[in-house]
């Protein structure tokens, strides 16, 4: 039978309705290498962490799993090379608490809009903060540093890794708390210069990461004073929780996760949260992450959008009562 103009359209009008093979093979998923954009250089906590989850995924998807570090402007370039990748579950922005919950409240005029932006995949770790002070400082619990704090006013030095980290914004927590006096503070251009700071006594206190600060503490080279978190960590056992030295409102961390653009398929991003819950619950795994001074989590896609809401809420409060700003 001739094929008619008539037969032809139907036949493009139904052609959607018929078995693709080719196209099914092209919407599996993940289909290609996967892409984690780091905001952080090599070598810190946030990329060790990184590197462990894409291992294990690229080892559990038989596909390879590239971590790219894009360090620079407090995660401000990472995140813009990240949502300039297609929606389509392939490109992962593996990043730490400060480009989702702070940037926004310290920058007007911000590039991008976490909450509208990036799908939020899975919550890897929580990295509570450890209050380390120089060994001269004569406190031995957090009451006692509280009290010397409120004592010693602006006369008290507090480093920080910078205007506007977990480290500097914990001060004003303390302070807003009515706990901790007026120190004066000290921003850094990062946890290094601070730590190196405080060991060398030119400042007196800081809160910072156990994975930075726990080789000093080990030293004997600064004192840890406590934990901002209801948990002790398995890097530093030996020291007490703020619950457990009576300042319960006193929970301080920071955090690694892993986004996606916002306009990814709802099901690949599911997909990837679930097959990175699986890879949190392995012992080796845990083990490994509580080794960077961290402490699991996981979970779903809505838990963790939640939870980076209710943090993102948080930091902007402390951000406002502080006044800090990066523009």
């Amino acid at each position: 039978m001739p094929i008619t103009r008539r037969h032809a359209a139907l036949a493009m009008l139904a052609a959607p309705l018929l078995p693709r093979p080719a196209l099914a093979q092209a919407e599996a998923y993940p289909a290609r290498a996967l892409r984690f954009v780091v905001p952080v250089a090599a070598g810190g906590s946030a990329d060790a962490q990184a590197r462990l989850v894409a291992q294990r995924l690229s080892e559990r998807w038989s596909q390879p799993v590239v971590v790219e570090n894009r360090p620079g402007a407090n995660g401000i370039v990472a995140a813009q090379a990240f949502l300039q990748a297609p929606p389509d579950g392939h490109t992962v922005f593996a990043t730490p608490s400060g480009p989702i919950a702070i940037n926004p409240h310290l920058y007007r005029r911000l590039p991008y809009d976490p909450m509208r932006d990036f799908a939020f995949a899975s919550l890897i770790s929580i990295i509570p903060l450890v209050l380390v002070v120089h060994p001269s400082v004569p406190a031995n619990t957090l009451q006692e540093f509280l009290a010397l704090s409120r004592r010693l006013g602006d006369g008290l030095t507090h480093a920080s890794a910078g205007i506007g980290t977990p480290s500097h914004l914990t001060i004003a927590m303390t302070r807003s708390m009515g706990q901790g006096g007026n120190p004066t503070h000290v921003p850094f251009g990062g946890s290094a210069p601070a730590l190196t700071s405080l060991v060398g006594g030119q400042t007196m206190a800081m809160w910072d990461a156990a994975f930075s600060a726990a080789p000093f503490v080990r030293d004997n080279r600064l004192k840890a004073i406590a934990v901002a978190h209801p948990e002790r960590l398995a890097m530093l056992p030996g020291v007490p929780t703020t619950v457990e030295q009576g300042v319960p409102d006193l929970i301080s961390s920071t955090w690694m996760s892993l986004c996606m653009p916002a306009a990814t398929p709802a099901d690949r991003v599911r997909r990837f949260a679930a097959e990175v819950d699986q890879i949190l619950r392995v012992p080796e795994m845990r083990d490994n992450l509580a080794a960077q001074g961290a402490i699991v989590r996981g979970g779903t896609p809505e838990e963790f959008a939640a939870f980076a809401r209710a943090e993102s809420d948080k930091w902007g409060r402390l951000v406002r009562e502080t006044g800090a700003t990066m523009d």
